[in-house]
Parts: C-alpha cells; sequence; structure tokens
C-alpha cells in the first residue's frame, strides 16, 4: 500500500511539473505580415539527354503569425487569377534578379518580354482546415534557365527576395548573396 501511495503521490507530482512546465511554452508572437531572412542563391548546371540547364535555388527562412502562406493548385480564381501574366496575386514568391554592370552597380534586369518574370509560386505550408497558428521554417525556390539567357557567362547575378501570404499581405524585402555564372 505503501509503495502505490509514493507511485500516486510521485505521478500527481509530475502532472504538476508537466502543467507547469506547458503553461510556460506560449507560440511565438509573430506577425500575420510574413517575415523572411537569411537569403541564400545556390547555382548549379544540369546536364541530361535533352541538353544543359542553369539552375538557380534561393532559400529564405520566413516566419507568419497565422501561416496563412503558400498557395494551393486550386487557388487559380478571384484575386489569384492568372489574366493573363497582368496579376502580380497569382504568385507568391517574387523574384527581381539584378545584374553588375561595367562599374561595379547592380542594376535590375528587365526581361524585353514584359509578361516574361522570374516569380512563382510556392505550395501551402500547412494542411488546408488547419487553425491558423504561427509558423516558421525554410523556402527553397529553384528556377531553371538556358545557358546564356538571360544570364550570360561572367556574369554577377543576385536576387531580391519577397513573399504573399493568402490575405495578400507582402513580406519584407531581401537581397541574396551574389554568384558569378561559370
Amino acid at each position: 500500500m505503501r509503495t502505490l501511495f509514493y507511485s500516486l503521490r510521485l505521478a500527481g507530482l509530475l502532472a504538476v511539473a508537466a502543467g507547469a512546465v506547458s503553461s510556460c511554452l506560449n507560440p511565438p508572437d509573430y506577425s500575420d505580415t510574413p517575415s523572411i531572412s537569411n537569403p541564400q542563391i545556390f547555382y548549379k548546371r544540369l546536364a541530361s539527354k535533352s541538353g544543359t540547364s542553369d539552375s538557380i535555388a534561393i532559400t529564405v527562412s520566413y516566419q507568419d503569425g497565422n501561416g496563412d502562406l503558400g498557395l494551393a493548385d486550386g487557388d487559380t480564381a478571384g484575386v489569384y487569377a492568372y489574366r493573363g501574366g497582368n496579376n502580380r496575386n497569382n504568385n507568391n514568391y517574387f523574384l527581381q534578379p539584378y545584374i553588375k554592370d561595367g562599374q561595379g552597380n547592380f542594376q535590375p534586369y528587365i526581361n524585353p518580354n514584359p509578361k516574361l518574370n522570374y516569380n512563382g509560386r510556392f505550395p501551402r505550408i500547412t494542411a488546408d482546415g488547419t487553425k491558423a497558428a504561427p509558423v516558421k521554417g525554410t523556402l527553397v525556390f529553384g528556377k531553371d534557365y538556358i545557358p546564356g539567357y538571360p544570364f550570360r557567362p561572367h556574369q554577377e547575378v543576385r536576387f531580391v527576395v519577397s513573399i504573399q501570404d493568402r490575405a495578400l499581405h507582402e513580406s519584407n524585402v531581401v537581397t541574396t548573396n551574389s554568384i558569378i555564372i561559370p
């Protein structure tokens, strides 16, 4: 009987301790406007049977107060509609390339075809129907290019990056490190 009493007492103390610890663990208080940091750029030349391509991957760390990051495949109507490439909200990952000029200054690269841009979409971070909650993590976004277009060998390139949540709140803007195209 005495052993049972000590076991119950120990279990009770553990329950109280667990409750005390869990009450100290509050969810982080992030803004509902996404925030990004720590941008990095990586380059790789890919070879396949059909030829070669340049691949650039960009990573950013993110945090968002309600977790409404990412677009599902079905998010294509209303504010997310394509509209012939004229609706910025069709995407949620925004990239602006910059190329170093002969004077050592980075200049924005503007594609001669205004309908072609470097923006894209990343999938939903949380599942549909998930309760709004803070999220934090890393996004990796990759783009493949034809060698020599738009970036030529020996050009130094970097990107300015931002993301947008489903409520159309746009994050801060960050700039990647630069790379030299081989």
